[in-house]
């Protein structure tokens, strides 16, 4: 790679930049690009832009400052702009191709790269493009089948195993008036205990062309309790599996995707999972994209209780801001309901809900993370367990964390999570802390 940059270093010394090298900002800014700091050089140039935009001296340093920096979409407009002028412009062709290979666009770069080698350049130069094109051509092969797994092991702190109120005695509230006091057993009451975790999982993306492909994904996970797990019930596993469809074009992209899971407690299968997902994104921008989302599941627990059916509809945004820290944020919306399928009141909701969350990243390998979410419920029937009619829930999630990257492949994960449910059903209000710190492994 030392010599493909050497070769296209000569390639560069054209008539073209040895006269940009001549303006004093321009001389700066390849200054700044010689040193490896394209953040400096397309600091300087850019608020330039408006004054100078059309100069291909010009255009063409920004284009390079602004690939280099990580800004593949300035780079290709100004890039655009030294060609309009210079169509024979073969360093600038060639960076060209750098930023449709920068965004994806294969075709387009190999599109570029065939114009230069019509040119008939120097032999260093035409090695050159057939190193890109061969890099092209093992892009598309490893594109149209991307095989990722990763697994994960950690250990934590629950202070609410089960979910449960902290108080033994609560008092039933009667409809016509009145109250009786309840006794909760053991299990009824908030539990703290220690724990170990794991899971795993490994995904396949098979292009069917350049705009559809089909996923599929499988995973589980699985936390043991030391004191609370066996007997006592709280020792559970997931295992969950999908399937779906993916077609993307242009700043537009589909998902549809089916779902299934398998969840046990105490090793006796609790549920099961069916669901539909179909989400559409739209790419505002290189850093920001709106989505949209439908989601239909079916639960069935097993005779343990009712059978319900749920639907979520969703909205979201996504930004990724540029500056100190590289800071990401997003926030969705979300409602739905979910419906037993014997008609059970009790079991019947409606629900709607806020998220936000974001990370900080002080360095590359370590970046915060954090995430608050709000969901009301409201609940239809009357639950004669507790004499609570028209029950009604407000859950807060809030999630604190930290990913320090050891090396490219192996990352510790510590976190942080909160829960409170405020209800007007004494056994659904209670609060939670889970302290936990995990270890992952991804290939």
């Amino acid at each position: 790679m030392r010599r493909s940059a050497a070769v296209l270093a000569l390639f560069v010394l054209s008539p073209l930049a040895t006269a940009a090298s001549k303006d004093p900002v321009i001389a700066q800014a390849e200054s700044f690009l010689a040193k490896r700091q394209p953040n400096s050089a397309y600091n300087l140039l850019v608020p330039l832009e408006d004054e100078r935009g059309g100069d291909p001296d010009f255009d063409y340093t920004l284009g390079v400052a602004a690939l280099d920096s990580g800004r593949a979409n300035e780079a290709a407009f100004a890039f655009e702009r030294c060609l309009a002028i210079e169509p024979k412009n073969g360093p600038c062709r060639v960076q060209m191709a750098r930023a449709h290979m920068a965004l994806g666009e294969n075709n387009s770069a190999r599109g570029e790269l065939q114009t230069v080698n019509e040119s008939q350049p120097p032999v260093e130069v035409q090695n050159l493009v057939a190193q890109y094109l061969g890099a092209l051509n093992q892009r598309e092969v490893g594109e149209k089948r991307r095989i990722g797994a990763w697994a994960q092991i950690g250990m934590g702190r629950d202070s609410n195993v089960n979910s449960a109120t902290a108080d033994s005695n609560i008092l039933v509230f009667f409809p016509g008036g009145g109250s009786l006091p309840m006794v909760l057993n053991q299990n009824g009451v908030e539990q703290s205990d220690t724990f170990l975790q794991g899971s795993a999982g490994a995904s396949l993306q098979y292009k069917l062309s350049p705009a559809f492909s089909i996923l599929a994904d499988v995973g589980t996970s699985s936390r043991g309790y030391q004191e609370w797990g066996g007997d006592n019930g709280f020792n559970n596993i997931a295992l969950d599996g999908g399937l779906g469809l993916a077609w993307k074009t242009g700043h537009n992209s589909l998902l549809t995707k089916l779902q299934q899971q398998a969840y046990y407690l105490d090793s006796d299968r609790y549920r099961n999972y069916t669901g539909l997902l179909t989400q559409y994104q739209y790419a505002l921008s290189e850093a920001a994209a709106f989505s949209a989302y439908f989601q239909g599941n079916q639960l069935d627990y097993r005779g343990r209780r009712s059978d319900a059916t749920r639907y979520t509809l969703g909205t979201g945004y996504s930004q990724a801001l540029s500056g100190a820290l590289s800071p990401v944020f997003y926030v969705g919306l979300y409602g739905g309901a979910e419906e037993a399928d014997n008609n059970t009141p009790k079991f019947n909701q409606n629900f709607y809900g806020a998220r936000f969350g974001g990370s900080l990243g002080p360095s590359r390998a370590l970046r915060f993370t954090g995430s608050l979410s709000v969901e009301q419920r409201l609940f239809d029937g009357f639950d004669p367990a507790v004499m609570t009619a028209d029950q009604e829930d407000t859950q807060i999630d809030l999630s604190l964390g930290a990913v320090y990257q050891i090396d490219p492949h192996l990352s510790v994960r510590p976190t942080y999570t909160y829960t409170v449910s405020d209800s007007n059903n004494p056994l659904s209000d209670y609060d939670r802390h889970v302290v936990s710190i995990d270890f992952r492994y991804e290939l």
